[in-house]
């Protein structure tokens, strides 16, 4: 009786099709296997997902038979075609585009030779506190969640490191995935000093070919440890030991684009495949985050595990938070207040180093014409454009770009004014107000690559005495010498029609506060708002996640 299979198919079909699979190709063909099949009078590309049992009758009288093997691809494991079908019934897509999402276009290429295998013992000793995280963590069995929620600089990086060297030394593999690329050179740094090339990094900015030689360094088992943004989450792994995400909170974990998947899903999937641990990491958890681990720890329901870490393992305080009232103090001309020019001015003279953070792009957060009010907004998407200083207006939202114009779209009359301030304003600012100042500026005009990204961070590091920045410089970024932190516009995010804007801005000022004061001198940081009472502002003032929880 001839062989009966379920193909999914490279094409938009919401469905997977069942073809006859010939004799003499039968003996080279697995589940997995890539093959060339007829679709209507055309011919396609597929990938084996299931066998039919011998007694299955085909949904049509005829059925069409596989034309032929795809050697050009590397076979799927058994993992992925599961998640494939997982993935697209969860996020009710076609499997294609769960294909697409999990394996993507590679390449058969030769994996990495590892050169220096060496592991080098941590030079630091655990906290109690870290101690009794990582025991709970390590002697776990099976699948269990496990939220380290420890305040800035309280030191996960290093029990993430001891538990990556706990699965080295069970011959498994751990996937540690961060929020941004910005990010990635920090962690590559730190693990390759302790784990030598036992780690490989995977993003976007890589070429085509160096991505395809990390998955099949990763498949061949070569590597042990993996970093990278959420798209690392699908990455071939053999014998996965544990999952860590950190920063657990960002909303980057989130796919904004088609499928719109959530890398936590993704996450939990697979450990519980592989029956392994899942750890989540971040100094201001997300609230759900928090509330169904206490649920699970408490119940049982799940095996789970809280730990919180309280103090800096270095010792250090957390920064003191100070809130300017923008309505009643007495302001400048400038984009900041008289008291933080004053505070970045000491600074600066004491060679310390500032970070200012206002997470707005351009110049002019929006256009607005004085004759008729109307806001100059994208013709595709509606959004309201962002003023650059290249002369463009730029959608943020779906990348369009239009040549700077002073004629209103809708009245027709030349009275277009800009309102509001960018971060490109706040550096101009800047700059004029501290002309000896050596100014670095990092958002996702200046930082279009990781590479950028950390040439900018290492200038700052290195030469820079003013960090002006979006929200990519508040997420986990270790500079010591920064002891005064500005927070500019959070009234903004704290006024976007989300129901999630106040955890969201809480969470940005408590990221970004704990960039001061890292090193032996105590930090700073000044919040800058004209609704300072606001529970978001005065739970962050206070440092207490717990009462923003209560909220």
């Amino acid at each position: 009786m001839t062989q009966l299979v379920q193909c999914c198919i490279f094409r938009g079909i919401n469905a997977l099709l069942t073809y006859e699979l010939p004799e003499e190709l039968s003996s080279n063909c697995t589940i997995g296997t890539h093959v060339y099949i007829p679709l209507g009078y055309a011919k396609a590309e597929g990938v084996i997902v299931d066998f039919l049992p011998k007694n299955a009758n085909p949904v049509i009288s005829k059925t069409k038979s596989i034309l032929d093997l795809n050697f050009k691809k590397n076979s799927l494991s058994t993992e992925q075609i599961e998640c494939i079908k997982w993935f697209s019934h969860f996020y009710q897509t076609t499997p294609f585009k769960a294909y697409q999402c999990i394996v993507g276009n590679r390449k058969k290429r030769d994996p990495i030779s590892l050169s220096n295998t060496d592991i080098t013992p941590s030079e630091h000793q655990l906290t109690p506190e870290q101690a009794r995280t990582f025991l709970t963590i390590s002697t776990s069995i099976g699948y269990s969640e496990h939220l380290i929620h420890g305040i800035t600089g309280s030191g996960k990086t290093e029990i993430y490191m001891r538990l990556a060297h706990e699965c080295i030394k069970n011959k498994s593999q751990i996937i540690i995935c961060c929020p941004e690329i910005s990010l990635t050179p920090q962690f590559r740094d730190q693990f390759r000093r302790r784990f030598s090339d036992h780690i490989i990094v995977l993003h976007s900015g890589l070429t085509p070919k160096q991505r395809d030689i990390g998955w099949e360094s990763i498949k061949a088992g070569v590597v042990s440890v993996i970093i990278g943004p959420r798209s690392v989450m699908f990455s071939p792994v053999k014998k996965l030991g544990m999952i860590i995400i950190d920063e657990e909170h960002d909303n980057s974990y989130k796919q904004d684009t088609h499928p719109r998947y959530y890398t936590h899903d993704i996450a939990k999937w697979r450990c519980k495949y592989h029956k392994c641990s899942l750890v989540l990491g971040s100094a201001t958890p997300s609230i759900s985050t928090y509330l169904t681990t206490k649920k699970n720890v408490n119940t049982k329901d799940v095996a789970s595990s809280y730990s919180y870490l309280a103090n800096r393992a270095s010792g250090s305080s957390l920064p003191s938070i100070e809130v300017v009232d923008m309505r009643t103090k007495k302001q400048s001309k400038h984009s900041l207040s008289e008291r933080l020019i004053d505070l970045v001015s000491q600074k600066v003279d004491a060679k310390e180093k500032v970070i200012l953070l206002l997470n707005r792009r351009g110049y002019a957060p929006y256009i607005q014409c004085s004759s008729c009010n109307t806001i100059h907004s994208c013709p595709e998407c509606t959004l309201s454009f962002t003023y650059h200083q290249d002369k463009t207006f730029r959608c943020h939202r779906c990348d369009k770009q239009f040549p700077f114009t002073h004629t209103c779209s809708h009245c027709k009359r030349p009275h277009l004014a800009f309102g509001g301030y960018g971060i490109q304003k706040i550096e101009l600012d800047v700059r004029n107000q501290f002309p000896k100042a050596a100014i670095v500026r990092l958002d996702k005009d200046t930082a279009k690559t990781a590479t950028q990204m950390e040439a900018i961070l290492t200038e700052f590091k290195s030469t820079g005495d003013i960090l002006i920045g979006t929200q990519l410089i508040a997420k986990g970024h270790h500079i010591e010498d920064v002891t005064l932190v500005g927070v500019l516009g959070i009234d903004t995010q704290l006024n976007i029609p989300d129901f999630s804007s106040a955890e969201n801005s809480f969470q940005l000022l408590m990221q970004v506060a704990g960039r001061a004061g890292r090193g032996k001198k105590p930090g700073h940081v000044v919040i800058q708002s004209s609704n300072p009472d606001h529970y978001a502002i005065s739970c962050a003032k206070s440092h207490d996640y717990e009462a923003f929880v209560d909220y």
